[in-house]
């Protein structure tokens, strides 16, 4: 059973038909994906439990990730570009897992806001709302 680092793990988003790495990432989480289902319980379900089935649908979830912010960096100006101009971009998250694992996803909706302290760097924190579903290997 293998232990993949985060170490050299590279996230990418589209800038002019091309993918893109993203500088400075800290880190990043996927909330998970999930089958949508509906409460299917009827009045002659016999026990206490409540019965729920599919709707044939999946929800693909979010990716949010922490970055150190830099203004003047090519990819942040277009992660801010897309809260003016929401359009979709296609994104990847690369592991070094010996095999290189690319998981590609489709975002429709970005998130952003920064903060900064008097001990620290200025940091930025980005979420990704995807469309469809990620592809995992």
């Amino acid at each position: 059973m293998a232990k993949v680092k985060v170490k050299g793990t590279i996230i990418k988003q589209t800038i002019s038909a091309s993918l893109t790495a993203v500088a400075q990432v800290i880190d990043f989480t996927h909330d998970g994906a999930e089958n949508e289902t509906y409460d299917a319980t009827t009045i002659d379900t016999s026990g206490a439990g409540k019965e729920y089935s599919q709707t044939g649908y999946s929800e693909g979830g979010n990716v949010s990730m922490s970055l150190f912010y830099d203004p003047a960096l090519a990819g942040h100006k277009a992660i801010t570009a897309y809260i003016a101009t929401p359009a979709n971009c296609a994104w990847t998250i690369t592991t070094t897992d010996g095999s290189t694992t690319v998981n590609a996803f489709t975002v429709a909706g970005i998130g952003f806001g920064f903060s900064g302290s008097m001990n620290d760097g200025l940091k930025c924190d980005v979420n990704l709302k995807i469309t469809g579903l990620m592809t995992y290997p």
